[in-house]
């Protein structure tokens, strides 16, 4: 049985093992797919915050531009054809909102400044603008005039050019370029010369706090709420990256990197890359918190199957107890039956063989020996077929008004002929109590159960005392005797059906185990409480509390 029942505990605990690593695995496996999609929310998200950003700063070059050209400071220069080449800017800052269509171009600068930038345009245009000339400039001819009035019709083309290169709509050589050259999420023109638009100082710091807002919004959409730093680096490279990149430094574990501006001069060539880096603190608990669910029905599942197996388990050990029990039940069912049919055959073998028939007193003698064995037989039979009927609860309590004291006294007297013993029995009715209500027979029979076992457990001379007090209603018996004591181990047992305190091989002490359950039972069935205290080597004291 031993050998079976570790090679079940081996097997199980295989199998719980088995699936703890399977759901580990699993579980990883969950996680790191839920983190390749954190890290795609995140990207995406970061994407079209760049472009509310960049879609905003177009807007608010467009609200500059419409405010600088109607400034009565703004002085526009028409050129000749002659004079649009790169040795004719004579290195000025310049800018080219579109592409080079026609060798005419128009200056725009501050009054005063000696900066100034070009507008590249059509015939069209310069035609127009040439009708309006009242006078040439006497030192350079070929510059036409000098104009210092508002012009609507280069403001818009000013600006519907510069909103064509934007990346909404670019003109398709303007496309081709940005597709062969850069990638998304887009690059921004800072129209910083000839004072048209000046970069702020603080604009990383700006952009960041914008670029956080956007994100924040835009992450709010899909239900993440984590802690990030959003902050701009610039690098003298023209190497970039659109995805997202993963790195465990810093004060952040993790951190996504994308690249957002692309800051060029006129000619469209790189010249510095502006980074946008949003750095999440721990963000592995929003990708844990967002398989919350998935992990608790795991985890679940686990304690469910270790709950089961325990379960299983504790039924095969106490399966396993009760074999035990029982096995023990026959034991002292054999030596308890034994000794009265041994005491019988004799009584019987010396009426027979020893001539007892003549002598009326020994006749008297074996017959009574015979007669008291045959009442323990009785007893013995009746306990076992009480425990059976109130298993099935077909015993029903007959209960009456009892004298306590004369009930109490029948008791020590039928207990002290019992015994061979040395024994003092006394009895005091603190509680002044006369009747109690209860089951004669089966009380009689709960109060006999303890009181043998404190005769059979007690040292000789054998001193036991039995108290009547009242509490709760209630009429409260204490027996106390001077025996062996009960283990502490054992003592929550020895209620239990068939449990005797184990002494081994040794059987010096008659009883199935059965008397103790029986009284539990019938105390409880009368709306009662049975207690014991005890001490090894002391003593042990029962408590019976039956209603009044």
């Amino acid at each position: 049985m031993k050998r079976k029942l570790k090679i079940v505990l081996f097997l199980i605990a295989l199998s719980v093992t088995g699936i703890i690593i399977f759901q580990g695995y699993w579980s990883f496996n969950a996680y790191k797919e839920n983190k390749k999609l954190f890290e795609t929310k995140i990207d995406e998200a970061m994407q079209r915050a760049l472009d509310s950003c960049k879609r905003d700063y177009f807007d608010s070059i467009r609200t500059v531009l419409v405010k600088r050209l109607s400034e009565s400071t703004t002085v526009i220069k028409i050129d000749s054809p002659s004079q649009i080449n790169t040795a004719a800017v004579g290195g000025r800052s310049t800018f080219s909102i579109g592409p080079l269509v026609t060798p005419y171009a128009i200056w725009i600068s501050v009054h005063g400044s000696k900066n100034s930038s070009p507008f590249q345009t059509s015939s069209k245009i310069y035609n127009y603008y040439r009708s309006k000339i009242n006078h040439r400039n006497a030192t350079v001819p070929e510059v036409l005039t000098e104009m210092s009035f508002y012009v609507p019709p280069l403001m818009t083309e000013l600006i519907q050019d510069f909103f064509m290169y934007d990346g909404t709509n670019p003109p398709p050589a303007v496309r081709a370029y940005i597709e062969a050259n850069y990638q998304k999420p887009g690059f921004k023109y800072p129209i910083e010369q000839s004072g048209i638009f000046e970069q702020p100082s603080n604009y990383k710091q700006a952009d960041s706090l914008k670029i956080g807002n956007y994100l924040r919004a835009e992450l709010a959409k899909i239900h993440i709420n984590a802690p990030f730093a959003v902050n701009l680096a610039s690098t003298p490279t023209a190497s970039r990256s659109d995805h997202v990149f993963f790195s465990e430094t810093n004060e952040y574990k993790y951190q996504y990197h994308g690249f957002t501006f692309l800051l060029t001069n006129y000619t469209l060539q790189p010249r510095y890359t502006l980074y946008a880096r949003a750095a999440f603190r721990n963000p592995q608990y929003v990708v844990i918190k967002g398989m919350l669910i998935t992990l608790s029905l795991s985890a679940l599942l686990v304690l469910f199957t270790i709950f089961s197996f325990y379960y299983i388990i504790r039924i095969i050990n106490q399966q396993k107890a009760l074999g035990e029990l029982k096995d023990d039940f026959i034991n002292n069912m054999t030596h308890e039956l034994k000794t009265p049919i041994a005491t019988i055959t004799v009584a019987i073998e010396g009426l027979q063989k020893f001539n007892a028939l003549n002598d009326p007193e020994k006749t008297q003698r074996y017959l009574q020996t015979s007669r008291n064995e045959l009442a323990r037989l009785n007893e013995l039979v009746s306990k076992v077929l009480d425990v059976a009927a109130f298993e099935n609860k077909e015993i029903t309590l007959v209960k009456e008004r009892l004298k306590v004291d004369d009930l109490v006294n029948e008791l020590i007297a039928v207990e002290k002929s019992k015994t061979e013993k040395a024994l003092t029995i006394t009895y005091n009715n603190n509680a002044g109590i006369d009747l109690v209500t209860a089951d004669k027979l089966h009380f009689k029979n709960v109060m006999l159960n303890i009181l043998d076992n404190a005769v059979k457990y007690s040292n000789e001379p054998a001193a036991i005392n039995i108290t009547l007090d009242k509490g709760n209603n209630m009429a409260v018996f204490t027996i106390k005797d001077n025996g062996i004591g009960i283990p502490a181990a054992h003592i929550n047992r020895v209620f239990e059906k068939f449990y005797r305190v184990p002494t081994g091989n040794v059987h010096n002490v008659k009883g199935t185990g059965l008397g103790l359950n029986y009284v539990r039972y019938i105390v409880e069935a009368h709306g009662g409480l049975v207690a014991v205290k005890s001490e090894l080597n002391v003593g042990s004291e029962f408590t019976v509390s039956i209603p009044l």
